[in-house]
């Protein structure tokens, strides 16, 4: 009984388009994820503004506590986030480029889950699916 040939291996590239799109879609939401976390520490600082101008019984301390802690988070998290928008776009560019090499040395699992908790579950997902052919590359 004879078997049909195994199918041929992807060439690279399709591993570079397919790649390439991860990358982009991780790119747009790592953008994303950095404005949405700027607007929410903003909108917090806002009402820690206006709450702080009509402190009544409770003080500013009550307030402060209330508003600039959250504020502060997820300013925090803005900063991560545009670490890891910086990241991607240096991936991207790299990948534009075709340089092979520099991509497998910025391509990095850490840097994915870096993002999967501070740019949002796709960045961080698209990410960790373009390790893999990367690594194969």
């Amino acid at each position: 009984m004879t078997y049909p040939p195994p199918p041929p291996p992807p060439s690279s590239s399709t591993n570079l388009g397919t790649i390439r799109t991860y990358i982009l879609i991780a790119f747009i939401f790592s953008i994303i994820s950095a404005i949405a976390w700027v607007i929410a520490g903003l909108f917090y600082i806002s009402l820690f503004a206006a709450a702080a101008a009509t402190a009544g019984a409770f003080g500013v301390g009550f307030v402060a506590a209330a508003f600039l802690i959250p504020a502060i988070v997820f300013l925090v998290m803005m900063v991560f986030a545009i670490l890891v928008f910086l990241r991607v776009w240096k991936m991207y560019k790299v990948i534009n480029a075709g340089d092979i090499a520099t991509l497998k040395a910025t391509s990095n699992i850490v840097w994915a889950i870096i993002a999967l908790i501070f740019a949002g579950v796709i960045p961080g997902i698209m990410l960790i699916l373009a390790d893999g052919p990367i690594k194969q590359l």
